[in-house]
């Protein structure tokens, strides 16, 4: 059996909501691969101030910068043209639902983009995609190797989304 290749087109999707709604409900708390799609242009997320909450929050301003060879070299993910949507950050994680509530309210265990904490991302829109392991290899168990190898597929053929360190 081949292992199918992981396509966005074939993710389900929620809209974050920074307003404290629980968006992320509908997202199965199971393992699966993510991706985050964002309007937000490089120069708003360039200017990124650090979050005020306490947690292991990523630095997005930082995370533009530790990219800046990336693209230089066309590596990176980044808007077709102004106002374009684009991702910016993919992974895979053991709970789906878990990692969508991380990446918008924070966590005090694990790095996240923790966007409610920032102000100006509620100007834009942000979009969650998601795919429980299951769905797109049945009887893989959500495999921790599968979902790496097939993260890192991905991002080789498609870009490094600008937010990821790793």
């Amino acid at each position: 059996m081949a292992i199918p290749n992981l396509n966005l087109a074939e993710f389900e999707s929620i809209e974050m909501d920074f307003t404290g709604t629980a968006c992320w409900a509908s997202v199965p708390a199971v393992p699966g691969w993510y991706a985050i799609e964002t309007d937000a242009p490089l120069d708003v997320l360039a200017k990124c101030p650090v979050p005020a909450a306490g947690g292991r929050h990523y630095l997005i301003a930082k995370r533009l910068q530790d990219a800046q060879f990336l693209m230089e070299q066309g590596a990176v993910i980044v808007p077709a043209s102004e106002g374009a949507l684009y991702i910016v950050y993919s992974g895979e994680h053991g709970d789906l639902k878990a990692r969508a509530r991380e990446h918008i309210r924070g966590s005090k265990g694990t790095g996240c983009l923790s966007l409610s904490q920032y102000e100006v991302a509620a100007a834009y829109r942000w979009t969650f995609y998601y795919r429980p392991c299951e769905v797109h290899v049945p009887g893989s168990a959500g495999n921790k190797t599968l979902r790496n190898y097939l993260e890192q597929k991905w991002r080789a053929e498609n870009g490094w989304p600008i937010l990821c360190s790793r």
